[in-house]
C-alpha cells in the first residue's frame, strides 16, 4: 500500500509544472555557482601562494637576528579550504587573520582576498546556500497543498474510500515530496563535482568525497525538517491559499526575520562594552604604567648590550604589553560568549541549524576559527620557549627580555629551518562530532515534534 502511494505522489510531483521549472533552477544555480566558486578559488589560491612566498623571504631577512626573530608581529592568515563549494560557512566574514609575535597573541582581523572589499559578499552560491535558501523554498511550494489541496479537488476523500491508512497516505506524501526535492538537489551535486574534476582546482579524494557523504545526510534531514512543516502547514487550513501564506512566513522566519535581527537580540540581550571604552580603559592602565616606571625606563638604546638601563625598559615595555594582553583577551572571550549565545538564540531558525551543522563536520567557520585561536596562544608559549633556551646560551645576551625590541636578548643568526613556524591543525572528525551534536539533536527534535503533530491533526482531519 505505501509503495503504490508512494510511486503516485512522485508522478505527481514529476509530471507538474513546478517540478519542471524547479529542476532547470536548480541545475542551472548549481552550475553557475560551481563555477563562480572555481573562479574565485583560484584567485584566493593564488593570492595565498604569494603570500606564503613574502611571509619565507621576509623570514629569512629577520632569521640574521633571532631577537628580531621573536620580538617581529607575525600575521598569519588561514588558508582557503577547497571544501567550500560545500559551504563557506561565512567565513567571508569572520577573522581569518592573526598577529602574534613569541611574546604574545596580539589580536584578529579580517583579511579581504578581493581587490575592493566593498564587493565582498558574505554569502556565496555553495550547495548548503542553494539548499537552505532556494531548495527550502521549494519544499515548501511541494508541501503547502499537499493535504489542503487534495481535500479542495475533492480527491482526498476518493482515496479514503478505500481502505487506506491515513499514517500511511501522510508518510507516503513525506517521503515523495523528500525524495523529489533530494533528486533535484543530487543531479546539482553531480553536475558540480564533475565541473570540478574538469577545472582540476579541487583534490576529489577519500576526505572529500565522505564530507560530501555527511552533507547529504545532513541535507535530506533538512529538507524533511521543510516537508514536515509544509504537512502540518497543510494539514491546520482547510485552503491551500492559507496553507501557502504559512508556509511562506515560516520561510521568512526562519531565512530573514531570525538572521536579520540576531545582532539586535546579542546586544540587548547579551550586551558588552564598547571597543571605545575597552580601548580608554587599556590606555589609561599603560599611562599609569609609564607614570609608575622607574627614572631611566625609556632611555635611547646604548651599543652596550648589558646597559643596566635596558633591563629597566625591558621590564616596562613587558608590563606595558601584559596590561593590553589583559585587556584584549578579557573583552575578546567577551565577544566570543556574546557571539555563541546569539547562536544558540538563532536555533529557532532550521536554516541556522542548517548552517552550523555544515560549519562543524566540515571544520570550517567559528569552529575553525576558535581551534586558531585556542592552537595559537598554546603555539606562542613554545615559540617563546624556543627562543628563551636560544638566548639562554648566548653568552653576549643578558637575557632582559624585551617583547618589542632587541636591546637586550641574544643577536645571534639562525637557519631558516630551524624557526618555529605556526601551522592550522584540522579539527578531527571526533571534535567535529562534539561540536555538531546539539544542532544535530535539535533539527531531529523539531522534525518529530513536526510529524507528531502532523499526524494527530491528519488523522481528525475532514476531507469533507
Amino acid at each position: 500500500m505505501f509503495t503504490t502511494l508512494y510511486i503516485r505522489e512522485i508522478q505527481n510531483y514529476l509530471y507538474g509544472l513546478r517540478f519542471r521549472i524547479s529542476f532547470i533552477i536548480v541545475v542551472l544555480v548549481f552550475i553557475i555557482g560551481t563555477v563562480s566558486f572555481i573562479s574565485s578559488f583560484g584567485d584566493i589560491d593564488k593570492n595565498y601562494a604569494q603570500y606564503k612566498q613574502t611571509q619565507l623571504s621576509e623570514l629569512t631577512e629577520r632569521a640574521s637576528n633571532v631577537s628580531r626573530v621573536a620580538t617581529y608581529r607575525n600575521h598569519y592568515i588561514m588558508s582557503p579550504r577547497d571544501n567550500g563549494v560545500i559551504a563557506d560557512c561565512k567565513e567571508s566574514a569572520l577573522p581569518n587573520q592573526f598577529s602574534y609575535s613569541a611574546y604574545n597573541v596580539f589580536d584578529f582581523s579580517i583579511r579581504h582576498n578581493s581587490v575592493n572589499p566593498l564587493l565582498k559578499r558574505s554569502d556565496s552560491l555553495t550547495w548548503a546556500f542553494i539548499i537552505s535558501m532556494f531548495l527550502s523554498f521549494v519544499t515548501l511550494l511541494f508541501a503547502f497543498d499537499a493535504i489542503s489541496g487534495e481535500k479542495e479537488e475533492r480527491t482526498l476523500a476518493l482515496i479514503f474510500s478505500n481502505p487506506v491508512p491515513r499514517r500511511t497516505l501522510l508518510l507516503s506524501k513525506l517521503g515523495s515530496i523528500v525524495t523529489v526535492v533530494c533528486g533535484m538537489a543530487f543531479v546539482g551535486m553531480l553536475l558540480s563535482l564533475v565541473i570540478l574534476a574538469i577545472s582540476g582546482k579541487v583534490l576529489l579524494n577519500t576526505v572529500f568525497f565522505t564530507e560530501i557523504g555527511c552533507f547529504i545526510l545532513i541535507s535530506i534531514l533538512f529538507i524533511t525538517l521543510f516537508a514536515a512543516f509544509g504537512l502540518f502547514s497543510s494539514a491546520i487550513t482547510r485552503h491551500s491559499n492559507i496553507s501557502l501564506l504559512t508556509s511562506l512566513c515560516f520561510w521568512l522566519f526562519s531565512a530573514v526575520i531570525i538572521p536579520n535581527t540576531s545582532v539586535f537580540w546579542a546586544n540587548k540581550l547579551f550586551p558588552i562594552p564598547t571597543a571605545d571604552k575597552v580601548e580608554q580603559a587599556m590606555q589609561q592602565e599603560k599611562n599609569d604604567i609609564n607614570n609608575n616606571a622607574p627614572e631611566g625606563s625609556w632611555s635611547s638604546k646604548s651599543n652596550d648590550p648589558f646597559y643596566v638601563r635596558h633591563e629597566l625598559r625591558a621590564n616596562n615595555q613587558t608590563n606595558l604589553m601584559h596590561a593590553e594582553k589583559r585587556h584584549k583577551d578579557a573583552y575578546y572571550q567577551q565577544m566570543f560568549r556574546q557571539f555563541e549565545s546569539t547562536r544558540r538564540f538563532t536555533l529557532l531558525s532550521p536554516i541556522a541549524q542548517f548552517d552550523y551543522i555544515n560549519e562543524a563536520f566540515l571544520g570550517g567557520g567559528y569552529l575553525r576559527f576558535q581551534k586558531n585561536w585556542n592552537d595559537l596562544h598554546i603555539f606562542q608559549e613554545q615559540f617563546l620557549q624556543w627562543f628563551k633556551d636560544i638566548d639562554a646560551k648566548d653568552s653576549d645576551s643578558p637575557h632582559w627580555y624585551n617583547p618589542y625590541e632587541d636591546y637586550s636578548t641574544s643577536k645571534k643568526s639562525i637557519e631558516v629551518d630551524q624557526i618555529p613556524q605556526y601551522q592550522e591543525q584540522i579539527a578531527p572528525f571526533t571534535q567535529r562530532l562534539q561540536f555538531m551534536a546539539g544542532y544535530l539533536v535539535t533539527m531531529v527534535f523539531m522534525i518529530a515534534v513536526l510529524l507528531g503533530l502532523c499526524f494527530y491533526l491528519f488523522v481528525r482531519y475532514d476531507v469533507r
